[in-house]
């Protein structure tokens, strides 16, 4: 008396065993929906990247007008080239002169200007030859066209180093070469773009007499002590460029122009070595946007073909791999309880 028979015990385990059961199967699911919920996550939609035009459909006004900007350019560079130097097309030209004037026809067709008269920027006084005394004089200045990115540019440039110490001598072109400058989001691969934007600082940085032209009378800082502190300097120079670390952030366009000395430049290497780098949105961001293999949130198909930044790679395969497997055996314990409730309820023995 008191205790339990036989039959009510089994009874009882049954009952505790297909509680478990349906918990089990309950757990599996839940992991499911997670698993699944989880992906939609991890791999979200790619950001579609903006468009950009090249002659700011000044072509869809006129047809016609490459065609007149071509045989426009090839007068000029009849002269400006390799070319007009090796063979003159006009008698008693001054060859010295000339020869730090050369344009390389190539690398200018390809620049951001490529697409432009030479006289756009030049105006008609270099039309005729020899070119007129004041011709010089008439060039346009970069913000004549450049308005709108001159509004942030202009402030920023203003804060940099560059300004406060050379604000007579420093200008666009000190640092842009305005017949082959290319956007670093037009260049095919990062390494392109940190050889292009690299140059530019390395001209005067690592260049003795061009550093004493800006700043008579100091010594050029040589750049591997400067940076002393980074390892493997070459190979960070090759990756990445002097801006990423030596400006901040740009609220608005793609890269700042405040350039910061040394004292004010950040030397956390958690900034691009961590999942959220901060690359990702400087140097990597067009390569991010354009490339198929950024689809579902992962750089590394669009980053591994030429960089690999510790700490800021996720190998997708590993990771739809491992949700994969969390996904089958939740799976496989569901069916596997659902299975043994199915069997018990056929055969009556629940």
């Amino acid at each position: 008396m008191g205790l339990m028979s036989d039959k009510d015990e089994m009874v009882q385990s049954r009952r505790h065993r297909n509680s478990r059961e349906w918990i089990a199967a309950g757990v599996a699911v839940c992991l499911c929906f997670l698993t699944f919920a989880a992906g939609i996550a991890v791999f979200p939609a790619p950001v579609a990247a903006e468009e950009e035009t090249d002659d700011f459909g000044l072509t869809e006004a006129d047809p016609d007008l490459p065609m007149k900007i071509a045989k426009w350019n090839a007068d000029c560079l009849s002269c400006h080239s390799p070319k007009g130097l090796t063979d003159p097309p006009r008698q008693g030209m001054d060859l010295a002169l000339l020869a730090k004037l050369l344009i390389g026809q190539d690398r200018f067709e390809h620049s951001d200007h490529g697409k432009m008269a030479c006289k756009d920027c030049h105006q008609e006084a270099y039309v005729p030859y020899p070119h007129l005394a004041n011709a010089k004089k008439g060039i346009k200045g970069c913000v004549e066209c450049h308005q709108n990115p001159a509004k942030t540019i202009q402030p920023e440039f203003k804060s940099s180093g560059h300004f406060k110490e050379h604000s007579d001598r420093f200008t666009c072109l000190s640092c842009h070469d305005s017949h082959t400058m290319r956007k670093a989001s037009r260049l095919e691969t990062a390494h392109l773009a940190a050889a292009q934007d690299n140059a530019m600082c390395l001209t005067c940085h690592d260049d003795d007499a061009r550093y004493k032209a800006l700043k008579p009378g100091g010594t050029r800082p040589e750049m591997t002590a400067v940076h002393d502190w980074l390892p493997q300097y070459d190979r960070h120079l090759a990756a990445t460029r002097c801006v990423d670390c030596h400006s901040p952030v740009a609220d608005v366009g793609p890269i700042s122009h405040e350039v910061r000395g040394k004292d004010k430049t950040s030397r956390n290497c958690g900034t691009c070595h961590a999942g959220e780098t901060e690359l990702g949105r400087r140097l990597y961001k067009r390569m991010l946007l354009d490339k198929p293999g950024a689809e579902g949130g992962f750089a590394n198909a669009a980053l591994l073909t030429e960089v690999y930044v510790v700490g800021a790679n996720r190998n997708a395969w590993l990771e739809w791999g491992a949700a994969a497997a969390l996904a089958l055996t939740a799976l496989g314990l569901a069916g596997s309880a659902l299975w043994r409730r199915f069997k018990r309820v056929k055969t009556g023995s629940v």
